[in-house]
């Protein structure tokens, strides 16, 4: 197997899995419909499933990351950044206004992007039509 990487995180394929590509062990959930696998995005090298987001629909306007995550190999590459706009996309699509993320602790690249922040690790963006 090549150890080779692409040299920029969209070279990385995403969309969403087939039921045989769920990444219930790098999300740390189990799914047990097809059904949930809608709001469930990829990256894949090659066969490898090496990074993952999973999407919540609250209500009409306003949408949750419930996780993201990539393999340990793949880390500090930019992935994660590269993921989390997708997820972003993904939720503007659909109508998204508001995005919340409750992952429980401060993450530097969400305020980074523009996140605001309460103390008890709430994240959320408003998201502004074009």
């Amino acid at each position: 197997m090549s150890r080779e990487r692409p040299k920029h995180p969209r070279e990385y394929p995403v969309y969403r899995p087939r039921w045989d590509e769920r990444p219930e062990e790098l999300l740390g959930c189990s799914f047990q419909t097809e059904e949930e696998l809608d709001w469930v995005r990829i990256a894949k090298k090659g066969a490898k499933v090496v990074a993952a987001y999973q999407v919540a629909k609250i209500d009409t306007f306003n949408f949750s990351i419930l996780s993201l995550a990539v393999s340990p190999h793949y880390r500090g590459q930019g992935i994660g950044h590269w993921m989390l706009l997708h997820a972003l996309g993904l939720i503007e699509s659909k109508g998204g206004r508001t995005v919340h993320v409750n992952w429980g602790y401060t993450v530097p690249l969400l305020e980074r992007l523009g996140f605001g922040h309460d103390q008890e690790k709430h994240h959320w963006l408003h998201l502004e039509r074009e």
